[in-house]
């Protein structure tokens, strides 16, 4: 859809698809040493369907962002100078198409999500036509939001536009969300989130998927409300805990209903 006007990091994409694979290594090692009375819990949790809690994990039970990923850039860094320039580059095109779907991507609803990836799978996820679907995105992306709160707290970083005083391309979202810790990207997780469960689901449609997800959190570095650092952790702790999300009895079985509710419809061979 856009173009970018700087090279892709590719240092930054193959970190975030390292991560990954080694959190998938260490969630094998976590699930053997599992106590019998929680794998009897999520047992007895499949047979009577999907629970109505609002995550399928908990903070305590996914990988601690707070330990694994790197503090973020400080004044002096080198890779301070690189969340410097994208944040110019982002205050440049706010005036742009570009921007305007940036300022439009701050909504962090699902069904704003779902609008944007419509063009990149075909059809529009709701709670009414992909009730199976629109549940395993939101839970999957709330328990995966959970995975960075320790490393927000931790490091507990100002939003750019807070450290600069500066305006933002969200001007009506600034007042609620000064206070509130920039690394890592809160959107951005859940944006890269719904790409990966998507992706996973119709591997047909994963370049574009992938795309908006990418777009998604990119836009936070446009707006102001991040640096590019904050996203590329915020990818990071979510592939982590997507990883880990899949020795999850509960998340496996929300999947399975998902993959024969998209048959079901015509949308998966």
């Amino acid at each position: 859809m856009f173009k970018h006007s700087y090279t892709l990091n590719l240092g930054r994409i193959t970190t975030i698809l390292v991560a990954a694979l080694l959190v998938v290594s260490c969630s094998t090692a976590r699930k053997a040493t599992q106590t019998q009375a929680q794998a009897q819990t999520q047992a007895v949790a499949v047979q009577q369907g999907s629970s109505s809690s609002t995550a399928y994990m908990s903070e305590e039970d996914l990988p601690d962002a707070s330990v694994f990923l790197p503090s973020p850039s400080k004044p002096g860094d080198p890779l301070f100078e690189g969340d410097l320039a994208y944040y110019a580059w982002g205050k440049s095109v706010r005036g742009t198409e570009r921007g305007t779907l940036a300022h439009d991507d701050a909504s962090s609803s699902l069904s704003y999500v779902a609008k944007r990836l419509e063009p990149a799978i075909g059809f529009l996820i709701s709670s009414e036509t992909t009730p199976n679907l629109y549940r395993l995105l939101s839970k999957s992306y709330t328990t995966t939001n959970n995975a960075n709160k320790k490393a927000k707290d931790y490091y507990n970083r100002k939003r750019p536009y807070v450290e600069f005083d500066e305006p933002t391309g969200v001007p009506e979202g600034e007042r609620g969300s000064r206070n509130s810790a920039s690394y890592p990207s809160g959107h951005a997780t859940r944006g890269w989130t719904i790409a990966l469960v998507l992706s996973e689901l119709l591997p047909e449609c994963s370049d574009q998927i992938l795309k908006v997800g990418y777009e998604y959190g990119e836009s936070r570095v446009i707006v102001g409300y991040h640096y590019q650092s904050d996203v590329d952790a915020a990818r990071i702790a979510s592939s982590a805990a997507f990883a880990v999300l899949h020795s999850n009895p509960e998340f496996l079985q929300d999947l399975q209903l998902a993959k024969d509710e998209l048959r079901s419809l015509g949308y998966l061979k």
